[in-house]
């Protein structure tokens, strides 16, 4: 007895790596426009001077998170797309997305302790520590289903 699971539509994987593609390169313009916003804003924020470039290195840090995160999702659609997701090596890329969430959340909350005074930038770190927070979490739970439903696969292929 074959068991075959539904493969998602060449068209929903393309659809997919170009979305992705797209956030990376989103995220790689970002980078450029922080560097270049870093450059003149010491003389328009003078009391965020000393700050700025200990922030612009914990945002390339979250960046680079982001980019990883990235790239591991599309791997992860490839697998999908090749039958391939219950393999331990795609577990391997759902702890990489899950360590590139727990290191940019830890980055974005370091980003507080050089905020000069309390401001809108302490409101919105917060704001994206609960939601890294709530994000690894719910990859938290769904590799553990994932791994469930891979040792459960597992059991089916040598029952059958």
């Amino acid at each position: 007895m074959e068991i075959t699971l539904r493969r998602p539509s060449l068209a929903a994987a393309v659809a997919t790596w170009v979305a992705l593609g797209l956030l990376a390169l989103t995220t790689l313009a970002s980078c450029i426009v922080l560097l270049r916003i870093a450059s003149v804003a010491p003389v328009d924020y003078p009391e965020y001077a000393d700050a700025i470039p200990p922030l612009v290195a914990l945002a390339l840090v979250v960046a680079l998170c982001v980019e990883v995160a990235l790239v591991a999702a599309a791997i992860l659609v490839r697998f999908m797309r090749g039958d391939r997701i219950f393999d331990p090596v795609a577990q391997r890329f759902v702890n990489a997305i899950l360590t590139s969430i727990l290191i940019a959340t830890i980055a974005t909350a370091t980003m507080m302790a050089f905020t000069p005074t309390p401001s809108i930038l302490d409101i919105m770190a917060i704001a994206a520590i609960l939601l890294g927070i709530v994000f690894f979490c719910l990859l938290f739970v769904l590799k553990s289903l994932l791994k469930r439903t891979a040792l459960m696969r597992t059991e089916l292929d040598e029952v059958v």
